[in-house]
């Protein structure tokens, strides 16, 4: 072994050579101990079950946020001091952003809904017909009736849309009558005497099953130009609702809009500001879930110890020979380092790999389950999803790689230093 090999660059190719030889080693020639290869599937399991959990609980939150947000938008405005034209302008304006899908004028209002039989309250949105018809659970087939018709009409037509569950509480189909009271009435010296019209149901739409927004529970969609006069309000919007693409970057895209876009005094609230008791307590628990199995990742790791100590202690002779011939403290300790840092690194890209294609595949995986099983492991009847929702988030990833790596690190660094402290005389002479 020659002098110049002794004094390779750090953690150059001799030392690294020198800790896969190590941990190649069979178990009786002083190699890596059983407990280290123990604790490389254990971290290689911990990595893949972070991953999982955390993709599960993203592909959850994903459906709760939908279902919390339900029909309503992402960023909405409240330019009631304003007027209809400098509202038109706006939305030349917002509709420019790249950021931005829709720019949607609403006039809303509770109302009590009467049918022949029954009368609840209801929660009118009046919206442009334009506007409606992109709404997703309006696309292709209502669940009763259609939307054909739908704002045409003086002042956009006498002709409404309903909930499927308002519609069978009531008992009103296609073609039935639905006459709206709303206390936005007329004032009169007597008081103020509510409005009241008999409107025409043209469908039927469900947003989608078991939906978490009481609101969209009780909804009727109706012209915007009908509900101005329902609720009177012909030359304003109480509410504008803008989407964006991306729901998650709401914060920085209300700030920029409130700075950049907005008239001086326009007031505005996120998704997020609205429900901030929801996503807080979404947060918290994401924030748990990652701590507990960090802390997982941690107590496997802290194995690493114990099977370098066993190494050190087999492998004392080679040490105190490598130190004799020139090896300083420092290569010894970067040695040991590298042990580590490759079990660590071996259990992570491992958990890596399986915890992705765990969540890649989660259906076929659901399905085999099943058929092994008999029985469905996931009753989408109760949960309203058909499958396991599963959002791989690469920062999730990397987190989950980066941490088991450094802390296999990390926890080395105790063993690799008494190593390089070895006295190679006391060691030669205890052989």
């Amino acid at each position: 072994m020659s002098d110049r090999a002794l004094k390779d660059r750090p953690f150059g190719s001799y030392e690294r050579s020198l800790a896969f030889r190590y941990i190649r080693a069979k178990r009786e020639h002083g190699g890596v101990a059983i407990v280290s290869i123990l604790s490389l599937v254990g971290i290689m399991l911990a990595v893949a079950a972070l991953i999982i959990v955390m993709s599960i609980m993203n592909g959850f939150q994903s459906e709760m946020i939908s279902r919390v947000l339900g029909n309503s938008g992402h960023v909405r405005l409240f330019p009631e001091a304003f007027s209809k034209t400098e509202i038109d302008q706006l939305e030349v304006k917002i509709e420019a952003l790249p950021e931005v899908d829709s720019f949607v004028p609403l006039v809303e209002g509770a109302v009590l809904a009467s049918a022949p039989s029954r009368a609840e309250g209801a929660y009118v949105r009046g919206i442009r017909a334009e506007d409606a018809l992109k709404l997703p659970y309006l696309q292709g087939e209502l669940y009763n009736g259609s939307t054909a018709g739908f704002g045409e009409g003086k002042f956009g037509g006498d002709g409404i849309l309903i909930n499927e569950r308002m519609a069978r509480r009531l008992g009103v189909y296609q073609g039935g009558k639905l006459t709206l009271i709303s206390p936005a009435g007329t004032s009169s010296p007597g008081g103020v005497i509510p409005r009241r019209k008999a409107y025409t149901v043209l469908g039927v739409f469900q947003i989608f099953a078991g939906n978490a927004n009481p609101l969209d529970d009780v909804l009727i969609l109706m012209p915007l130009e009908q509900a101005q006069l329902l609720f009177n309000s012909r030359d304003s919007y109480p509410a504008v609702e803008i989407k964006i693409k991306d729901p998650q970057s709401v914060d920085r895209f209300a700030t920029n809009l409130a700075a950049e876009h907005l008239p001086v005094g326009m007031p505005y609230q996120t998704w997020k500001r609205m429900n901030r008791g929801i996503v807080g307590a979404l947060e918290v628990e994401r924030s748990m879930m990652r701590l507990i199995f960090a802390i997982l990742i941690t107590i496997t790791a802290l194995n690493i110890i114990t099977g370098i100590v066993m190494l050190v202690k087999n492998k004392g002779r080679d040490i105190a020979i490598l130190r004799t011939m020139g090896a300083s403290r420092a290569t010894v300790l970067r040695v040991f380092l590298l042990i580590g840092g490759i079990l660590g690194f071996s259990g992570m890209f491992l958990g890596v790999f399986f915890g992705v294609m765990f969540c890649i595949f989660i259906e076929p995986i659901q399905d085999f389950l099943n058929m092994v099983t008999g029985q469905p492991l996931w009753n989408p009847d109760v949960y309203g999803l058909p499958y396991i929702p599963a959002e791989l988030d690469w920062k999730e990833v990397s987190f989950a790689g980066l941490y088991a790596v450094m802390v296999s690190v990390v926890v080395s660094i105790l063993p690799a230093w008494n190593a390089a402290r070895l006295d190679p005389v006391e060691a030669l002479r205890s052989e």
